[in-house]
């Protein structure tokens, strides 16, 4: 209880929050009527923060839960379970824990890959060995929020526990409902800590500018941009649910958004990189750069590397520039069909989106546009809310693309 690990991303106050937040960016229709059922915040708030639970524990199931392929389980024994019917209320309550589920484990990869490594630049002064950055930005945002409510666990425990064994990991109920019932601990601290100005001094001095910036819309990968990928990915993911391919695969989100202006020029800087959002899981082996084009409006080419942030698995792919980007020029970003997935299907179309180095026209810049394409008082809780953030593999300000 006295250990604090390193820990960065996203806290379990930040994941909740992000699932709320997503809900309005979900269209009009069957998914936003589940999502956005007050009836189902149980089990989406469950779900969303079940991966982190057995962190403290030293489970295996905590890494397992967050990615793709575990979740493709559960996703595809809720298909087998109700036939593709989901206006039940227990179908609706399953499917509603595997929304929680999808958003942490997307929430991760954009924070990580956006927030966190621009959080590496402008807070290299920090101590990101001895102190962790999901408590300190979790307490930032719960000071700007309120933080989240603490609501009873849920979970199909029995199922969740086969599904695991399927996935080769031995885990049985009761440390699955002990895991959870730290998640709850944590988002009570998240809010305690959120609410007490001695707390609030302490983490944001801590990790300064991603305390500050929490809910900065301007800055790629907080909060309010998590939100904006989780929609898409949910629409994703609903859309297997019924063994569809979703309208908006295979790039759901771009950073910078599409038809974005005043992107930086330095290749050197974090903020030049271009980043792509893949609807499902990349083969990180058979990924190479001639799946990716950057052209200007004359048809020059721009050299880029493709660095798969997570690696297999994973979705966030960062197209790094060899060189400066010429000011004051459109491009157009190509990702062409053949990107390779791991449940062994490949995107089926090319999928493009714009940006430029010019000004802004005359009017207001858009947000949150998608993809064109389609000191005390917190004391005894440091311990476990450190244990609680220990983290998966992470990149490190040291680390270069790959």
């Amino acid at each position: 209880m006295l250990l604090v690990a390193a820990a960065l991303a996203n806290g379990l106050t930040s994941h909740v929050t992000i699932s709320e937040y997503a809900i309005d960016h979900v269209p009009d229709g069957e998914l936003e009527a589940l999502v956005g059922d007050p009836e189902l915040w149980l089990q989406l708030q469950n779900g969303t923060q079940f991966p982190d639970g057995g962190y403290p524990l030293g489970e295996a199931y905590a890494e397992t839960a967050h990615w793709e392929p575990f979740q493709d389980r559960y996703l595809e024994w809720i298909r087998s379970a109700y036939a593709e019917d989901y206006s039940g209320e227990e179908a609706r309550q399953h499917v509603a824990f595997l929304m929680g589920l999808a958003s942490h484990g997307m929430g991760d990869q954009v924070f990580d890959s956006l927030y966190m490594q621009r959080a590496y630049v402008y807070d290299a002064g920090s101590d990101w060995e001895g102190t962790s950055m999901d408590t300190a930005t979790d307490v930032g945002l719960a000071a700007q929020t309120g933080g989240q409510d603490t609501v009873d666990a849920w979970a199909d425990w029995d199922t969740l526990v086969a599904l695991m064994a399927d996935a080769g990991v031995e885990v049985d109920a009761d440390t699955l409902q002990q895991g959870q019932a730290l998640t709850q601990i944590a988002i009570s601290f998240g809010r305690s800590a959120g609410a007490d100005p001695g707390q609030q001094a302490i983490y944001e001095a801590q990790f300064p500018w991603a305390y500050a910036h929490i809910l900065d819309d301007e800055v790629h990968g907080s909060p309010p941009w998590e939100a904006r990928v989780v929609a898409m990915y949910w629409q994703v993911r609903w859309a297997r649910l019924f063994g569809e391919v979703a309208e908006i695969e295979p790039l759901i989100y771009t950073f910078p958004p599409a038809g974005s202006y005043e992107h930086p020029t330095d290749a050197l800087s974090v903020e030049s990189r271009l980043t792509l959002v893949m609807s499902r899981g990349v083969m990180g082996d058979l990924l190479v750069a001639d799946m990716f084009e950057v052209a200007d409006a004359e048809g020059n080419t721009y050299a880029v590397s493709p660095w798969l942030f997570y690696g297999t698995g994973s979705h966030a792919i960062h197209l790094i520039p060899s060189e400066d980007w010429p000011a004051d020029t459109d491009f157009t970003v190509t990702v062409k069909a053949g990107v390779p997935f791991i449940d062994g299907t490949y995107a089926e179309r090319d999928a493009s989106f714009t940006f430029s180095t010019a000004p802004w026209p005359e009017r207001e810049p858009p947000i949150g546009s998608a993809c064109s394409c389609q000191s005390g008082s917190g004391g005894a809780w440091l311990g476990l809310v450190g244990l609680l953030a220990l983290r998966r593999r992470r990149v490190g300000c040291d680390a270069a693309p790959r």
